[in-house]
């Protein structure tokens, strides 16, 4: 009967050790995500091309897509950071690609267009996908922005 006992609370003991371990991980995963969500809108403030590509996975292959992308977000950021500050606001979320079992984590940020009083533009949408699997040190998707080709005009 002692050693029912004994085998139940090491059971116990391992069973709490082990979801304190998948706790400790989530935090650490969005520690590294609003680190790396940080560093990006500093280089878009700098306009900092270098680190910016640096945070994207295969930047390389997309030079265009980046290059572009930083520069909207480089001439409109005072714009945008000032509705809200965009790092008091990192709010991460889960979602899912194109195949449901693929699991990933966003970012996100939604701006209407102050001059578009009748709400005739669609607002701009920066998005920041991750994947585990490359790590929360990259964005996953070098296509950051939605609805930003008219936005600020």
């Amino acid at each position: 009967m002692a050693i029912m006992k004994t085998v139940k609370y090491i059971l116990i003991i391992l069973f709490l050790l082990n979801i304190n371990c998948c706790v400790n991980q989530t935090k650490k995963d969005e520690k590294q995500i609003k680190k790396t969500v940080i560093q990006y809108f500093k280089a878009v403030k700098e306009n900092d091309l270098h680190t910016y590509n640096s945070l994207i996975y295969n930047s390389d292959n997309y030079p265009g897509i980046t290059a572009s992308e930083l520069f909207f977000l480089n001439k409109n950021y005072n714009k945008i950071n000032s509705r809200e500050n965009l790092l008091d606001n990192i709010k991460i979320k889960d979602t899912t690609d194109i195949i449901p079992s693929v699991k990933m984590k966003y970012v996100q940020y939604v701006y209407k267009n102050e001059k578009d009083s009748n709400n005739m533009k669609k607002p701009l949408i920066i998005t920041l996908m991750f994947y585990k699997q490359i790590g929360f040190n990259k964005i996953y998707q070098p296509v950051i922005l939605q609805n930003h080709i008219g936005w600020d005009k």
